[in-house]
């Protein structure tokens, strides 16, 4: 089956317009799981962003040890977007404005009744945005697929144009 990569690419973006919550999956650097949902918002690049507070137990995993994973589930289509890679926190000032901005957006649109999660945590520190970088990200659409091998149902979308499919992403489920 023929892949075209623009055509994934921009069914991604799609996917990650119209579903902005993911649980976000990190381990302590002792390995200790933590899962948590977030709102995401992404870049041309297809990085995801999120933000959250400085005394989370996200962040402080993060912090120790930057691997993390990331899921998004669309339950009408029954689609999935999963993301693995490494986190840092962003820096770059209008770059964190243009986030917390997004953020605040989808989540108000999603809740116009009540402020985002992170705003109603008490003692959790300063507020920090997190960029996640996966080098590929996998979509899947479940509905009407059929019974069907990882292979035929997951497609792996490089997050920059140039990127090639790795052996690590080929096989992993």
């Amino acid at each position: 089956m023929t892949i075209d990569i623009s055509e994934s690419r921009e069914h991604v973006r799609e996917f990650l317009k119209n579903n902005s919550v993911g649980v976000l999956a990190t381990a302590s650097n002792m390995g200790k799981p933590h899962a948590a949902t977030v709102y995401v918002t992404f870049d041309q690049d297809l990085n995801i962003y999120f933000l959250t507070r400085k005394g989370t137990r996200k962040s402080q995993n993060i912090h120790s040890n930057n691997q993390a994973a990331l899921s998004i589930y669309n339950a009408a289509s029954q689609t999935t977007l999963q993301a693995e890679g490494s986190v840092i926190e962003v820096s770059d000032t209008s770059k964190v404005q243009w986030v917390a901005n997004d953020i605040w957006r989808i989540a108000t649109q999603a809740s116009p009744n009540s402020p985002p999660p992170q705003t109603q945590l008490i003692g959790a520190g300063d507020y920090a945005v997190y960029k996640l970088s996966a080098p590929s990200l996998r979509l899947a659409t479940f509905k009407g697929q059929g019974a069907a091998s990882p292979e035929q149902v997951f497609n792996i979308v490089p997050t920059q144009e140039e990127s090639h499919f790795n052996a690590y992403d080929k096989n992993v489920n």
